[in-house]
């Protein structure tokens, strides 16, 4: 299997553990009743992990 941007790099897997934890927090938080305010940030967090996967992949390709 070749290099990939999925398999070899860091910034692709903290992306998507934001994005994993984004989406958590949300469903947590409405589960256990805590402020709604988590519901957005939770949100944000999973749209950052998004973008910083997409620059992440834009930098690979301009690497390889």
């Amino acid at each position: 299997m070749a290099p990939s941007y999925l398999t070899r790099s860091r910034m692709a897997w903290a992306a998507i553990c934001m994005i994993v934890l984004g989406f958590a927090l949300k469903f947590v938080g409405t589960a256990l009743g805590l402020p709604t305010w988590l519901v957005p940030v939770g949100y944000f967090l999973a749209l950052a992990g998004a973008g910083l996967l997409f620059v992440g992949w834009l930098i690979w390709k301009e690497r390889r």
